[in-house]
């Protein structure tokens, strides 16, 4: 765990000894919006979405998570969203009252954090970028795009993407009907932009759709 980061090993030790492996199937909840919040999560491989879930009965889904990133965020001790596998996912699960007591032992590892904090800030902000582009073609090949930097399920030999998530968590994602999804993929095909080979696999044209985008 944390092998990517300049630990010392006894940094790295001190916090593989707090943090327990955890498996979720697809689609299985990791917690539940509103519940107490006593753990912090990082992916060890898989994917994951996190949703808010609005008075409305309306889910907007905010973010999806790779491998290495950490998720968990606490408002008033409870979690302020849902997080859901979208894939088979493998998570290294952190008592969040352990994580503290060990920050004071092992001050440096609060700076670890800290650039997950603001690796999340960075994946809101693209969030936010795609879902208010006027052009909802450009939204969703953009998106595309920003799939492809995930090496677990982007093959750059092939240029085929297999995407963890379905087209109702796309639209979600991106804000418009599922029906769009569907729609707005034909006509990223039509262009030769994308060539849909299955429901999941896509083979890409990436320097294209760059710049499309």
């Amino acid at each position: 765990m944390f092998s990517s980061f300049k630990l010392t090993d006894a940094e790295r030790e001190a916090l593989n000894a707090i943090s327990t492996r955890i498996h979720r199937p697809a689609k299985r909840r990791v917690y539940t919006q509103g519940e107490p919040g006593n753990h912090i999560y990082r992916i060890r491989s898989g994917a994951v979405r996190l949703e808010h879930h609005m008075k409305d009965g309306r889910n907007q889904i905010f973010a999806f998570l790779w491998a290495d990133d950490m998720f968990g965020t606490l408002e008033g001790g409870m979690y302020h969203t849902s997080a859901i596998t979208l894939v088979d996912t493998y998570l290294f699960q952190i008592s969040c009252s352990a994580l503290k007591g060990l920050v004071e032992v092992y001050p440096r590892i609060q700076a670890l954090f800290l650039q997950q904090a603001l690796d999340y800030a960075k994946t809101a902000e693209r969030h936010l970028l795609l879902a208010t582009c006027p052009l909802v073609i450009k939204r969703l090949a953009g998106f595309l795009l920003e799939c492809t930097r995930q090496k677990d399920f982007f093959d750059r030999q092939s240029n085929i993407l297999t995407l963890a998530m379905d087209r109702k968590d796309i639209a979600d994602y991106l804000g418009f009907a599922i029906e769009t999804t569907s729609r707005t993929l034909k006509e990223l095909e039509d262009m030769g932009l994308i060539q849909r080979l299955s429901s999941q696999r896509i083979k890409i044209d990436r320097d294209r759709i760059g710049a499309f985008v």
